[in-house]
């Protein structure tokens, strides 16, 4: 164990909790794993965050920035009503598998976790904003006209975790659901 700042080594242990998460879930990460996984002692785990609850939420909602974050970048020259649409469709790919399964966990444990429903609140509403602010660029450029973009982001989200749970059936595939949710936006779309 070498000694790090104490900034670096919150973003080690973090990164470490991240890690978890993506190749196994919100569930192993305890103190020992990543104390052992990150090469450290628990101690320091504890110096850092307050609970192992906190460290799980904290890598909820980071693993959901990152995902936006490279979400923003993927879509940076596409139409705005594509933005809009592959913002909720569900993810294909490896990405996918991983991310489903963390949502689906987060989602279980959430009714017993106050932490991981808290990340879970707060990632759900950092989606909806982004949602909502595409959905305000689109009207802005006339490419989409709407009475509520808050609205009409949450019927999206809604849309997609359905669509998320039809995704693994062979007839749902991108396009499909794609032209799906393109038919549920509201018309007048240039």
């Amino acid at each position: 164990m070498s000694y790090l700042k104490k900034n670096e080594r919150y973003q080690q242990i973090l990164n470490t909790a991240m890690q978890v998460v993506i190749d196994e879930g919100i569930a192993a990460i305890t103190a020992r794993k990543i104390a052992k996984t990150a090469n450290i002692s628990v101690g320091l785990i504890h110096k850092h965050f307050k609970t192992i609850g906190e460290l799980k939420s904290i890598a909820l909602i980071a693993i959901t920035n990152q995902l936006i974050e490279q979400q923003q970048t993927d879509l940076e020259h596409k139409t705005h009503i594509d933005k809009i649409i592959e913002s909720v469709i569900p993810l294909k790919g490896n990405n996918a598998v991983i991310f489903r399964k963390m949502w689906n966990e987060a989602l279980f444990l959430s009714d017993k976790d106050p932490d991981i429903k808290r990340a879970y609140q707060s990632s759900t509403n950092e989606w909806h904003e982004y949602i909502v602010q595409l959905i305000n660029e689109a009207v802005a450029d006339n490419a989409l006209q709407t009475n509520s973009a808050n609205d009409l982001a949450w019927r999206l989200i809604a849309i997609s975790c359905g669509f998320d749970n039809l995704s693994i059936i062979d007839e749902f595939d991108q396009s499909t659901i794609y032209a799906h949710i393109l038919a549920l936006l509201p018309p007048n779309l240039t």
